[in-house]
């Protein structure tokens, strides 16, 4: 019930708003004003809206710095959504320039972050500006302006004030278009209207699928945990329906004595199992919506979500359906099984598990299962991912069940061993293995397969969990610098030697450019192979020089280009090396040579290797890196890290904006708290949903043992009767709870890693082996919590009159 209400939510807020959350339809990206005759264009097929970012830096009168997001915006802002300010006003009265001075409407975040109200004076460029409005909601306001500069809104004259624009000033221009047309018939005419150019063309579409695929992740991530859930949970009510139905095997006798059919006697119990599962699914449905409400609030304070009560609802009414037909599912084959067993067996047995079971119960158990499987498949976004869970349940199944024959063809086979002889209780450890009746079939289905998902589950989840820990480096620089231009690094090294607690300045130079060609053959003329290559092409890379490797990268195929490398030689301009994921979308590979296109001029380079980056670890997230003297025609800015205390970092961040407003500098304490913090609360609905998950199966495992023990206690109560001692009973009772928790914890761990290696690698491309062995200790600490608990109720049954016991047992 949460995992679908808080997946219901993002799916509601992030896919069906995507338009509010891009802006517009299409959106066409460049670092310079679209030319009038695209414009009356654009005009002609849509509303068109402009927008300028420039990332900078804003003082206030503390003296306090932040990096902020500059949006010129115009009066056609927004096209989508609605822009709500406190005070409430309109933008043009906001952002206008009264008695001489422009007006800024800053992001709340910023607002508290720096401590600025309404009337506070802030300084950006030249330039001095009042804030006049705080945003209250910003249909397209990005999620990474938590931690990468928080937007601050001012008019188009005002960001022309600030003289921040001039020669290697990266400002985007954004055109957002809002279209009655198809948004990819629209792309297509724009396309082939200006064919040669490089702007970056986006729709809603793209942006949509891009987001479905990062929520589908996620989404399957907490979705396997609670179906795994939901599935040792119908163990458990597999086990519970047989308990009680051998509880009811006298009422079922006298009913079929009395002449009753079967099908009479199974509809008052399938009334039962209905409405129990109606009562106990209404409950969960109650847990799971405060879990829910919980988790959206945590969510909510980073993302505009708001849990509606048509999230709740729908997903209350699917999770609800999910519980009665998983009671059901497991139900039916018990009770079909049960009615099957004649008259006098029913008086006379106390095990009514059998082989046997009518075709009517069969085929309706059937259409559960299958009624089951589909609605996983509906619930799972990614349906070969729905699919592989489904086949991973079946061979779960299918594994123990094998392990069940073998497991008794060996225990009847070591019983007969010569040297056994004089252990007797090691002998009837094993023939309480093989005999008729015992519970070893249902133990070692039941707690096998619930704790190779448990395993799997622990394994996935503490992955995830870590990923966010090991995202954020334990050695970090504290300042690291933007937009430093080539006529400025000479002076911004001076400015660091001023402080004794630099240790180590780190400049390279940024150059942007795009792929052209791949392997002599133009982007263009791949387009038509898969559509992913249009946007490739249209792609604005960042490149640099290896420079000391300030973003710490690692070589994961081929390798660095060596000191013998001769351009000339091999027939092109440089060497290089490229970001992996990159290297995969233009399925690239060491050796290949590549075309870029550098401020208008082809330069063809060799690959010699690929390399990985890692989250907030990767600064600056260069997507390839030439050799030395490749990028000296083109540089125009650096970008830099310096490692030195944090209150000295602070002082040298304040000399860079006063003495060079262009030069963006982040302290990294500040970035690395917000992202973790903000990774932090992601995940702590999934830890809350795993813990609850695995607190159900515990108690789910320790009823699987409750189940069937019954027939186990009567045969200790007759052996105790005719005079074997206590401690003979209770040393075959541990030796064989020993012997089956050792089996079922070594076939569930190795089973287990493996299905949690498959997810890791292939679905959520996540690599931690280091993880591992918490799978096998929550498989072995549950094994011995659950079989321990088992001897100590067959322990204290012991205990117990003769007498009392004789007539418990034949009950």
């Amino acid at each position: 019930m949460a995992a679908a209400s808080l997946y219901q939510m993002l799916d509601r807020v992030l896919l069906s708003d995507t338009r509010a959350l891009m802006g517009g339809d299409v959106e066409v990206e460049l670092t310079e004003a679209l030319d009038t005759d695209v414009l009356k264009w654009i005009a002609d097929t849509g509303d068109i809206s402009l927008t300028r970012e420039l990332d900078t830096m804003m003082s206030t009168e503390n003296d306090d710095f932040a990096l902020v997001q500059l949006l010129s915006i115009d009066s056609a802002y927004p096209l989508y959504g609605e822009l709500k300010l406190s005070p409430e006003q309109t933008l043009a009265t906001a952002l206008q320039n009264t008695n001489g001075q422009w007006g800024v409407a800053i992001d709340p975040i910023l607002a508290e972050r720096s401590q600025l109200s309404i009337g506070d004076t802030v300084y950006i460029g030249e330039l001095a500006l009042t804030v006049r409005a705080i945003v209250i909601e910003q249909p397209d306001r990005r999620l990474s302006a938590n931690w990468r500069g928080a937007p601050v809104l001012m008019s188009e004259e005002a960001m022309d004030a600030t003289d921040l624009i001039s020669t290697g000033s990266r400002v985007e221009y954004e055109y957002r278009i809002r279209t009655p047309q198809d948004v990819q018939t629209w792309e297509t005419n724009f396309i082939a209207q200006f064919p040669n150019t490089d702007w970056e063309i986006q729709t809603f579409e793209d942006r949509s699928q891009q987001i479905a695929e990062r929520l589908s992740q996620i989404a399957s991530g907490l979705l396997i945990v609670a179906f795994s859930t939901l599935f040792i949970g119908g163990l458990g009510v597999f086990n519970s329906i047989s308990v009680y139905l051998q509880s009811k095997r006298e009422t079922i006798a006298t009913l079929k004595a009395c002449g009753l059919r079967d099908g009479r006697i199974g509809q008052v119990f399938v009334v039962q199992i209905a409405i129990l599962a109606a009562v106990s699914g209404f409950v969960g449905l109650i847990l799971g919506a405060v879990l829910a409400l919980v988790g959206s609030q945590i969510l909510a304070q980073d993302l505009p979500l708001v849990l509606q009560i048509s999230d709740i609802l729908l997903a209350g009414l699917v999770a609800w359906s999910f519980g009665i037909v998983t009671a059901f599912t497991f139900a039916l084959p018990a009770l079909g099984r049960a009615l099957q067993v004649d008259v006098a067996h029913l008086f006379r047995a106390s095990n009514l598990r059998g082989d046997v079971i009518s075709p009517s119960w069969r085929v309706a158990s059937y259409l559960f299962v299958g009624l089951l499987g589909t609605l996983v498949l509906l619930a799972i976004p990614n349906v070969l991912f729905g699919l592989a869970f489904l086949v991973t349940v079946i061979v779960c199944l299918m594994f123990f069940e094998g392990v069940v024959h073998g497991l008794r063809w060996l225990s009847r086979n070591m019983e007969q061993r010569v040297w056994l002889a004089k252990h007797a209780a090691t002998r009837l450890a094993l023939a309480n293995m093989h005999r008729p009746g015992t519970p070893l079939r249902i133990t070692l289905l039941s707690l096998g397969t619930a704790l190779t998902l448990l395993v799997a589950c622990t394994v996935i989840v503490v992955s995830l969990l870590r990923l966010v820990q090991t995202t954020i480096p334990e050695e970090s620089p504290a300042l690291v610098l933007y937009d430093v231009l080539s006529n400025q690094k000479e002076a911004v090294s001076q400015a660091t030697q001023n402080f004794d607690s630099v240790s180590k300045l780190s400049l390279s130079p940024i150059v942007r450019g795009r792929v052209s060609a791949i392997n002599n053959t133009p982007i263009r003329d791949l387009v038509n192979l898969d559509v992913n290559w249009q946007d490739m092409a249209r792609d604005e890379h960042k490149l640099s020089y290896l420079s000391g490797n300030i973003d710490s990268i690692k070589i994961i195929d081929g390798a660095i280009w060596g000191e013998n490398f001769v351009p000339s030689d091999e027939g092109v301009d440089f060497a290089f090396i490229m970001e992996d994921r990159e290297a995969e979308q233009m399925q690239l590979k060491p050796g290949d040579r590549v075309k870029f296109t550098l401020v208008g001029v082809e330069r063809s380079g060799l690959l010699t290797g690929i390399y990985s980056q890692q989250g907030i670890q990767t600064r600056f997230w260069f997507e390839a890196i030439f050799s030395d003297g490749a990028l000296d025609d083109f540089i125009s800015a650096h970008v830099g890290t310096v490692y030195m205390n944090d209150q000295e970092a602070l002082a040298l961040q304040t000399a860079l904006a006063r003495n060079y407003p262009n030069i963006i500098t982040v302290r990294t304490k500040d970035l690395i708290a917000s992202a973790s913090d903000l990774l932090n609360k992601g995940t702590s609905v999934l830890s809350m949903i795993s813990a609850i998950s695995l607190l159900i199966s515990l108690m789910v495992l320790a009823s699987v043992m409750a189940a069937g023990r019954s027939k186990q206690s009567y045969h200790a109560i007759i052996l105790y009767c005719i005079g074997a001692r206590i401690s003979y009973i209770r040393k075959a009772i541990t030796i064989e709870y020993t012997l089956l928790a050792l089996v079922v914890s070594a076939f569930s761990i190795a089973l287990g890693l493996t299905i949690a290696a498959l997810v890791l690698q292939f679905r959520l491309k996540v690599f931690m082996f280091d993880v591992y062995w918490l799978g096998a200790a929550v498989a072995i600490i549950s094994s011995v919590i659950v079989f321990g608990l088992g001897a100590l109720y067959l322990f204290q049954k012991l205990k117990i009159q003769p007498a009392q016991l004789l007539k418990e047992g034949a009950s």
